[in-house]
């Protein structure tokens, strides 16, 4: 006979190892870390007014954010797991027959934390609790890289682009005249815009290009017109904010993908416009390249972290265009304001560039990358020429030396000038290698070899990847690889909230839980050994 029973546990007298929670789990350790990570009097200010209903505890709340970000978790689903999770239920202390706070109130403690303490708020008291504990003695050496973040924006077609950047003025402009989204398309004869696609709901053959282009021209006349009848409401009617910024953005996505034909109806244009707003929901967000093959659609996750430890000290929200390079010292000022400024970065090439080695330099940091080979396109590359900055000389790699050259311009708009090297004719036609070496020696000229604006840079990180320690220094960045692996299951992978700037708050969340369950593994270890 098969007997059951229904035991009803007291919250009261949770206990962690009989509802098996691991050594590691997150919820095991919060109630201990979080009167150590923030303190009573950082959070005080956050609650100057003695009037009103009494708050929630901010400890609570404070647990409960952190319960989001580790395990991805949305508001409501937060709220179901703290209410019959015994986990989550231990981690915030709550008693029997209590509720947690509601979804409501914990977005208030959200915007109350970052308007009195700042966005990278946790990810601070994070390494601060890291280093107090003596668990991050490595940031001589730390690894950058970045990762993709999809947007939460709806990302369509053109048409469907065009299509929603007036279907969005058009409720902006119903609430400001308190009116139904519906009917302010009717009075304005826009009523076939407010379906979920304008492409199902127009009855052309697709396969016809003059009919996808008249359906197109109408929808570039519709938003100059809808920009005009905004214009117009602007003389009588202070519009908000939100109006002017919809029908603005409407102007551009209305133009950024057609090219207008000869007889005044437009097509799609071919190829990608630069800076092309693919989302009117989050027009933030842009089309990027994680590498030739990986198209990337949203933003970018950069990361710095320490090698050895794995904590993250540094990172970055930026849009899909951006070049990996480019937040590098956003990164490493982030790092010196939570005193864990590197001596030394590793990156993989995409950080090589001569401008970002010379600012880290300037800023004190020493970075390595992995060098680049560009395509000499079937001649022998520049990098097999041995040049020597101080003595100014290029020997080639049949041993013929120069030292004769002019100065240039660098070129694409920089008005820099450098060194442009070049060989005797005669010497280079009696070359062996002549039909080879270029193909202006091929044709019976001579070799140029044109410097670099930040050569010295170039050569020095080339040369540190040729030494014992700098092929170990490049092998260690793998390190940032795996970090980015744990950041992306902890919800990096996609954008919780619209806009950079809210993206940037999730991402110093997701750094912070990650720090802190680094933290917590890294005393397990070191207590089982």
């Amino acid at each position: 006979m098969l007997r059951i029973t229904l035991c009803q546990l007291s919250m009261v007298a949770v206990d962690p190892d009989l509802i098996e929670l691991e050594a590691t789990s997150f919820e095991r350790h919060v109630p201990e870390l979080l009167p150590r990570l923030v303190r009573v009097e950082e959070l005080r200010a956050m609650f100057p007014s003695q009037e009103g209903a009494p708050s929630r505890c901010p400890l609570q709340m404070m647990a409960m954010l952190l319960l989001q970000f580790r395990y991805d978790l949305s508001e409501r689903e937060l709220y179901r797991r703290c209410i019959r999770d015994l986990g989550f239920r231990y981690a915030l202390g709550l008693q029997p027959g209590s509720k947690p706070p509601t979804p409501r109130t914990l977005r208030r403690f959200r915007q109350r934390m970052v308007a009195a303490k700042g966005d990278d708020f946790l990810l601070h008291l994070s390494l601060r609790l890291a280093r107090e504990e003596h668990l991050i003695d490595d940031v001589a050496l730390q690894a950058l890289d970045s990762t993709n973040t999809d947007c939460r924006g709806a990302i369509v077609d053109s048409y469907n682009l065009v299509a929603a950047g007036i279907r969005q003025v058009v409720r902006h402009v119903a609430r400001c005249l308190g009116v139904r989204p519906h009917e302010m398309a009717k009075r304005w004869d826009l009523s076939r815009y407010m379906a979920r696609s304008i492409k199902g709901a127009a009855a052309i053959d697709w396969s016809d290009e003059g009919q996808r282009n008249a359906l197109l021209t109408q929808e570039v006349a519709d938003a100059d017109r809808v920009a005009r009848t905004v214009d117009e409401l602007a003389k009588t009617l202070t519009l908000p904010d939100e109006v002017v910024e919809a029908a603005r953005l409407l102007a551009r996505v209305a133009r950024q993908d057609v090219e207008q034909l000869d007889d005044g109806t437009f097509r799609i244009a071919r190829g990608t416009a630069e800076g092309r707003i693919i989302s009117v929901t989050d027009p933030e967000a842009r089309h990027g390249h994680k590498s030739q093959s990986k198209r990337i659609n949203g933003f970018k996750t950069h990361a710095m972290a320490t090698v050895e430890s794995q904590f993250v000290t540094g990172i970055a929200i930026t849009d899909a265009a951006t070049h990996d390079a480019q937040p590098t010292m956003t990164l490493i000022k982030q790092a010196e304001a939570n005193d864990v400024k590197p001596d030394e970065t590793v990156g993989d090439a995409a950080y090589g560039t001569g401008a970002n080695l010379r600012a880290c330099t300037h800023h004190g940091v020493q970075m390595h990358t992995k060098v680049a080979q560009p395509s000499s396109r079937g001649a022998i590359p520049k990098h097999d020429f041995d040049i020597n900055l101080e003595a100014m000389t290029v020997t080639c790699p049949e041993g013929q030396t120069t030292a004769h050259y002019t100065l240039v311009q660098v070129g694409d708009g920089n008005s820099a000038r450098v060194p442009q090297f070049r060989f005797a004719r005669h010497v280079c036609q009696l070359c062996e290698r002549k039909s080879c070496c270029c193909s202006q020696t091929a044709k019976g000229g001579k070799r140029v070899i044109k410097l670099n604006e930040f050569e010295h840079e170039l050569q020095d990180n080339r040369a540190f990847s040729q030494t014992v320690r700098g092929k170990d220094v490049l092998r260690s960045r793998s390190a940032i690889e795996r970090l980015l692996s744990h950041l992306v299951k902890m919800g990096m992978r996609h954008a919780r909230f619209f806009s950079i700037k809210r993206v940037q708050f999730q991402a110093y969340m997701v750094a912070a839980v990650y720090n802190l369950q680094r933290l917590i593994t890294l005393r397990v270890q070191t207590a089982n050994t």
